[in-house]
């Protein structure tokens, strides 16, 4: 009788592990896009941020709620050492970032390399590092969008890695993280209506899938930023400027890249 159960335990314990090994897999092995455009396209889009692109990028700059429009200020952004930098502005509500001027049509692969390190304890701000895709057709207050953001709020001392999505305008949270300061990539990834958030830190073998989410198959455009403040906040105080650094914007592959309209 030790024996049988000594038998029973082991094809369980190895059952279990060979499902643990599968989960992790699958975790860590990003959906693969077929029929893209080839990268000899796409090469066009990359930007490796030696120099500001206005071929490829809109400054963004959406305001959330009338008592941040009362004292807002654009960051700083500049070209240093081969990156993107943005600082925010001290004593205000303050945000910069880039959108492109171009949608992705069909299914799609995006990456971008950031860093930022966060201000511990910072009272009377946020500190949030975002990059999404929104529905290039959806009004203010009704878009479509999945995000992956970077995020530390005021008087904290713990980061986190986040994700969710949008769905005509609702925001829907989809999971989160514990997370120091941040050196690596970000990626989203879309295949139909499904649409994947994924990072890989700097030096990591391995992706990192957050979670997947039934978004929608239009047009995307993408959209990348640095603010002192989460959405909701309506008092700011803000003694400190933040910094972020972008590098290495990369679409992997897409269906069809539609151009702004002159």
């Amino acid at each position: 009788m030790p024996n049988k159960i000594a038998g029973f335990i082991t094809i369980v314990l190895s059952l279990a592990l060979f499902g643990a090994l599968l989960s992790c897999a699958t975790d860590k092995t990003p959906m693969q896009i077929d029929n893209s455009l080839p990268q000899n396209e796409l090469a066009y889009y990359n930007d490796t941020f030696d120099k500001m692109r206005e071929d490829l990028w809109n400054k963004a700059g959406y305001i959330n709620l009338k008592e941040q429009i009362q004292n807002f200020r654009l960051a700083d952004m500049r070209i240093e050492n081969g990156k993107l930098i943005i600082r925010t502005k001290a004593g205000s509500f303050s945000k910069g970032g880039l959108g492109s001027k171009y949608a992705l049509r069909g299914d799609f692969d995006i990456q971008l390399d950031c860093r930022i390190d966060f201000l511990e304890g910072a009272s009377g701000m946020d500190q949030l590092l975002s990059i999404l895709v929104l529905d290039k057709t959806g009004k203010i207050g009704k878009v479509n969008a999945v995000y992956i953001s970077l995020a530390m709020e005021g008087g904290l001392y713990q980061g986190w890695l986040s994700c969710g999505y949008f769905i005509n305008g609702k925001k829907n949270r989809g999971g989160s993280r514990k997370i120091g300061n941040f050196n690596g990539t970000l990626r989203i990834l879309r295949t139909g209506k499904t649409i994947s958030t994924i990072y890989k830190k700097e030096g990591a073998p391995d992706w990192n899938k957050m979670n997947t989410f039934r978004v929608t198959d239009k047009d995307m455009i993408i959209n990348f930023q640095l603010r002192n403040y989460v959405p909701e906040r309506t008092t700011i105080g803000a003694n400190n400027s933040i910094s972020a650094e972008f590098d290495n914007f990369r679409i992997n592959a897409v269906h069809e890249i539609i151009e702004e309209e002159i």
